[in-house]
Parts: C-alpha cells; structure tokens; sequence
C-alpha cells in the first residue's frame, strides 16, 4: 500500500512539474516572439536588441548558482512556484514599459525567477526518482522542456491567426495566463518530498551512494556551502565544461546553421522549420532515450554515453555542409539535437549522483550557470569568428568540430574517473 501511494505521488509530482515547464518558455521568448513589433514600438537601436536578447542568459546563469543552493535549503517547491509567479509578473510588466532601459531591467529579473524553476524542480524530483529509475524521471521532465519550444512558437502563432490585429503588449499578456494556470496546478499537486505524505524516503542500494548522501548530510547541518565542495573537485570541472560546450554548441546550432544555408542556398524556409520544431522534436526525444540508456546497467558510466553523443554530434558537424536538400539537413538536425540534449539530460542525472537528495539543486544550478553562460558566450564567440574570417560561415562548422572534439576528451576524462560512484567526501 505503501509503495502504491509512493508511485502515485512521485508520478504526479513529476507530471504536474513537466506539463507546468512546458509553458515556461512562453515566458523566457516572449520578448522574441514579439521583437519585430517591439523594435517599432519602442524604438531601439541594433545594439540595445542584442543586449535585450542575451542579457536573460546572463542573469539566468547567475540565478541558477543562488536558486540551486536556496531551494535545497528552503524548499523546492515553494522556489518553483516563486519562479512562476516572477516570471508571469515580469512579462506583465514588459507588456506596460515603454522606455528601453526599464525593460532591460524587468528582462533580466525575469532570467532570475526563470532560473528558480528548472533547478528546483531537479531538487524536488531528486526525492521521488531513486538511483534505478531517476533516468526516467528526468528524462520526462526533460522531454517537456524541448517541447517547449514547440509550444512557445506555436501558441503565439495560433494567437495572431485567431486575432491578426492585436497588439504585441496584449500578445504578451495572454500566454501568461496558460502558464498561471499550470503554476497553480503545480502548486496544489506537486509533493516536495514524501515525508509531507507521511511517506518514507526511497532506501539507497548502493554503499557507496548511502556513504555520500551521509557525508553531505553532515555538511549541510554544518552549514558549509555546497560549491565551495564541488568546485574543488576537479572532475567536477570537466562536467561543467561538459555543461558549457554542449550549450555553445546547441545555441550555435540554433542560431547561425539556419543562416548558413540560407546564404548558400537560399533555404528560408528551413530557418522556421528547424530551430522551432525539428531541433526541439530532436532534443526531446533525445533526451528522453538517452537518460534513460545512461541509467542502465549497460552504460551506467555516463561518461561513456557523453563521449558516443559528442562524437555523433562532431561527425554530423562534419556531414552538415555536405547535405544539399532540405529533407537531409532536417533529419541530421533531427539526431544532432538529439544528440545534444541527450547530454543535457545526462548533466541533470549526473547532478542528483552528485548531490544526492541534500544538494541536487545546487549541482543542477553550477551545471545550469555554466550552461547558461555558454549560451551567452556563443552570441560573443561565433559572430567574432565571423568577423575575423570575413563572414565565412564554414568557419561556424569548424568551431563546432572543435568544440565537439573537446567534449569527446571531456567525456573520456570523466568515463575514467567516474564521480557517479565516488565512496565517500573527503575533507
């Protein structure tokens, strides 16, 4: 009986929270959704639209580092909740702005109550999904996250089809509203952790897993703060690097590919095509398969399937300028999204191994950082390279080979040295 009520509420605390993430992006694209119409109204230079658009990944990276630790310490749900709330009055408040710098600010608190909503959920989950199934769990929560894209550019479209004329301040306003709706179901069926059913807490199987969960309960209750452990951890880097690389390199996909074979071939039409519904179909299916694969007994060291997706990943970068139809481009965009967010998915897993039920959303928000601050650096590094070689956009495939190489020697590091199975911490 009590195993029943424990399924239960672990699948509706899962289920609750990934329906609920896949409108949260309504709230994180809102401003590009709407940026043409923005840009007329509110009259900003070429230069004030790039610091709007990759100023939430900043403020989101830097979020995630504080929202981990604090909803490890007061509480998961209640952190993804204010996160909700935040991001639903942040995108009220830009619907009503008229002045530039008012709406940088609003813009970049919501990248702060944005990033309260993915890390706690991974805090959350870390209590229902144990060492044998939380592949699965994850990798449903995470497949909804890449639907979400799908869901943040085809709402908005249904919007403008159903009323052409409305203005973009309106247009704003109302995805808010499905997302306030799954933030209050969220709210009412989500369970934080099992002891609030009176239910007891999954039993660790593996010594060693029981040994480290021990260690960082003891660290906890002496108050000693979780990164200053993990950053000195020098594995630990490898899989923020890990975490940085595969966020370059799925945010250069998704941005300059598009453009690439629109320039050579004039392939417009593949730009709407492949970043708002091949990719994101990709990486949650990726996602989804992978995490799920890197939790069995086969492949439990997940370095190993890092390494075989980076590698798929860096042999597509190569095929990718090859390909001269539309059909063929998809379906490799298809497997390299696949691919990509498989890793990301892996980092989630990874993070809970990590952090164990005491720090997992701490791990999740310096993965989480990391990865975010990659999407930033990608707006810096690729349009740089660009410059430097005089708009060649073979140059992007090149840094993406690169890139995909160092994560395969990433993958390899870590495959050695597996942290997943680490006995204990030492002082």
């Amino acid at each position: 009986m009590m195993k029943r009520r424990f399924s239960h509420y672990r699948w509706v605390t899962l289920i609750s929270f990934a329906v609920m993430y896949n409108f949260v992006y309504l709230g994180r694209f809102n401003v590009n959704n709407n940026m043409e119409r923005f840009v007329a109204d509110v009259g900003m230079k070429d230069v004030q639209t790039y610091i709007l658009s990759v100023s939430i990944f900043l403020s989101y990276a830097a979020g995630s580092v504080f929202n981990g630790y604090l909803a490890d310490r007061v509480g998961a749900k209640r952190i993804v909740v204010c996160g909700g709330l935040g991001t639903i009055l942040m995108n009220v408040f830009i619907s009503m702005e008229h002045v530039w710098g008012l709406l940088l600010g609003t813009w970049i608190i919501n990248g702060f109550f944005q990033s309260m909503i993915w890390v706690g959920g991974i805090s959350m989950l870390s209590h229902w999904w144990e060492e044998c199934s939380k592949g699965q769990g994850i990798g449903i929560a995470n497949f909804f996250s890449g639907i979400s894209h799908v869901t943040a550019y085809l709402l908005p479209i249904m919007l403008l089809s159903l009323w052409p004329h409305i203005s973009w301040r309106i247009a704003m306003v109302i995805p808010m509203g499905a997302l306030l709706v799954f933030v209050i179901l969220f709210g009412i069926f989500a369970v934080e952790k099992p002891a609030d059913k009176n239910l007891d807490e999954y039993i660790i199987k593996n010594p060693r897993h029981e040994k480290r969960e021990e260690a960082l309960r003891k660290r906890a209750k002496e108050d000693k703060k979780p990164w200053l452990y993990f950053l000195r951890l020098r594995n630990f880097w490898w899989w923020c690097t890990i975490a940085l690389i595969s966020s370059i390199c799925r945010y250069g996909l998704l941005n300059w590919i598009p453009v690439y074979y629109k320039q050579t071939s004039g392939e417009e039409v593949l730009s709407e095509t492949f970043s708002n519904l091949t990719l994101p179909i990709g990486m949650a299916f990726g996602t989804l398969v992978i995490t799920w694969v890197a939790e069995t007994k086969l492949f439990y060291n997940k370095g190993i399937v890092v390494t075989a997706m980076a590698a798929l990943c860096g042999t597509l970068v190569v095929t990718f300028p090859m390909l001269e139809n539309t059909q063929s481009v998809l379906v490799g965009i298809f497997f390299m999204g696949f691919a990509l967010y498989g890793i990301n998915g892996i980092l989630w897993v990874h993070a809970i191994d990590q952090g164990c039920r005491v720090f997992a959303g701490s791990v999740a928000g310096i993965f989480n950082g990391f990865a975010y601050f990659g999407a930033f650096l990608e707006t810096v590094l690729f349009p740089a390279v660009l410059r430097l070689f005089d708009n060649n956009y073979l140059v992007i495939f090149v840094c993406m080979e690169i890139l995909c190489i160092f994560m395969v020697v990433c993958g390899i590091v870590v495959s050695k040295k597996n942290t997943i199975i680490s006995p204990e911490i030492k002082e």
